[in-house]
């Protein structure tokens, strides 16, 4: 990882500080509700694709991946941005350490971590860019279909449910004789 990509750590944001700089910029913490977002500030540290990972913590290992947003992290969060994006996809990554991170955690004293000097010798897999793309577009199309509400494997349940039901009924209701 340490080849591929800069790895940084987040700055120390109390909520003290989220409050007296309240703003539109998420900014992402050790929690993974609310898709690890922590609270919202008036400015942002980071402007790129990248992934974020929770070091500290309950949660350490989580990873979360970022496009097209203006966002900032604290200093129990880690923030991965690939260094050339003509041999390696970010989201491609992204996938690979939803896998790997976990492995990778320790969980010395008690407070499970996976601190950048870890996270940097963690080794991925690196596929011709043509090939890594093709894994995250079927990834891509698996996802939304478990996690659409509105028209994926939720919605799908959802009709035959339905479906269940109508023939349930239709099936179990007689006739009376006469």
């Amino acid at each position: 990882m340490g080849e591929i990509c800069q790895i940084n750590r987040g700055r120390v944001m109390s909520k003290d500080y989220l409050r007296d700089h309240a703003g539109a910029y998420p900014v992402y913490s050790s929690q993974t509700a609310n898709g690890g977002i922590f609270g919202y500030i008036d400015s942002f540290d980071y402007d790129f694709e990248s992934i974020t990972w929770t070091t500290d913590g309950a949660n350490a290992g989580s990873v979360f991946y970022h496009r097209d947003k203006k966002f900032s992290i604290t200093n129990v969060c880690g923030l991965l941005r690939v260094k050339n994006d003509k041999e390696m996809s970010t989201k491609f990554l992204f996938f690979m350490l939803g896998q790997l991170a976990q492995r990778y955690v320790s969980s010395g004293m008690g407070n499970p971590k996976l601190m950048s000097n870890v996270m940097s010798q963690i080794k991925v897999p690196v596929p011709p860019l043509d090939e890594q793309e093709r894994i995250v577009a079927i990834l891509d199309t698996f996802d939304a279909l478990v996690n659409d509400l509105s028209s994926g494997l939720p919605a799908e349940i959802r009709a035959r449910r339905q479906q269940y039901e109508h023939y349930r009924d239709r099936l179990l209701t007689f006739q009376e004789a006469a």
